[in-house]
């Protein structure tokens, strides 16, 4: 057992399965409540109730929120809220919306492989060689979707999702230079407030644009109810409560199982319960980006252990 972890392996392959089953299953649940919620007034309600919920749980749990920090570190909360939170989840509720659960969850992780190409363009990171197979991979499944995209008139549809995914990326390396480049004297980057502060932040941008863009009236039907349920139960404060408790006792490829396999258990879960099944060259598409994300998740786990072993 490495010195992150700290509990059985199999107590850890548990919380995995149940972060990866929760999450996976909310592709689903997402495209339940877009059949009777416009995509905006989904999300608004979702990430309003889901942050609420989210920062009493961690108040609860004997978390300091870090009201003060955030405050200091207000462009970082604005900007990280508007760009992960309130655009990537704006535009692939969109995309649910106008498009399938299966093919939103797969672009929407095409996230890592814009984190890639930010993190050598903007942080100057040294990435391996095993990355840029990873990404070379991914680019070539994204092509096949587009290429699927544009014999069924979905182009739009295909742009939404991977611009969820850059904004997500574009999110995260906000997070990372934050991280690294902190006033003189800060305390470290406190991520689990972080997580929260900014998801209200985004919550906020998404009433402004729910309010402001003309959509029809939600209908409230049992099956909307129990989406939003899902949405700012399980899928919000459980979820990033197994999520932390994952990253801070295991190691990063460990724990970054749970978001690897989100995207297959959103394709599997939205086929059995909604019926949706790709084309062939869309699946072949999909089927490269899941390649993609697992590889450059190994990837970046195998550049970890070898940091730490230095």
């Amino acid at each position: 057992m490495t010195e992150k972890e700290q509990f059985p392996r199999w107590q850890a392959l548990a919380l995995i399965s149940a972060l990866s089953l929760i999450w996976g299953y909310n592709w689903v649940m997402m495209k339940v409540a877009v059949h009777d919620a416009p995509p905006f007034a989904f999300a608004s309600l979702r990430f309003l109730g889901g942050a609420i919920v989210l920062l009493a749980t961690f108040k609860l749990m004997g978390r300091d929120l870090k009201l003060r920090q955030m405050l200091r570190r207000w462009p970082t909360v604005l900007m990280v809220g508007f760009f992960q939170t309130a655009c990537c989840f704006g535009f692939i509720t969109w995309a649910i919306s106008t498009g399938t659960a299966g093919r939103a969850a797969v672009l929407n992780y095409t996230m890592s492989v814009w984190v890639l190409l930010f993190s050598v363009a903007f942080l100057k990171e040294k990435v391996p060689a095993a990355q840029w197979v990873a990404a070379a991979v991914a680019v070539v499944g994204i092509g096949c979707i587009v290429f699927a995209g544009g014999k069924t008139g979905d182009l739009f549809n295909v742009g939404l999702g991977l611009a969820a995914g850059l904004t997500w990326g574009i999110g995260v390396i906000i997070t990372k230079r934050a991280m690294k480049h902190g006033s003189p004297g800060e305390p470290p980057l406190d991520t689990m407030a972080l997580t929260a502060w900014q998801m209200l932040v985004g919550a906020i941008f998404l009433t402004v644009v729910a309010l402001l863009v003309p959509e029809p009236p939600i209908n409230w039907t049992p099956a909307f109810i129990a989406a939003i349920l899902y949405n700012i139960g399980p899928a919000t404060p459980l979820a990033y409560v197994i999520w932390f408790t994952l990253i801070s006792r295991l190691s990063a490829g460990l724990a970054s199982l749970g978001i690897m396999l989100t995207p297959l258990l959103g394709i599997v879960l939205s086929g059995l319960q909604l019926g949706e099944r790709p084309g062939l060259v869309e699946g072949v598409g999909m089927g490269l980006i899941l390649l993609a994300i697992a590889g450059l998740g190994w990837a970046s786990g195998r550049q970890a252990r070898k940091l730490r072993a230095n």
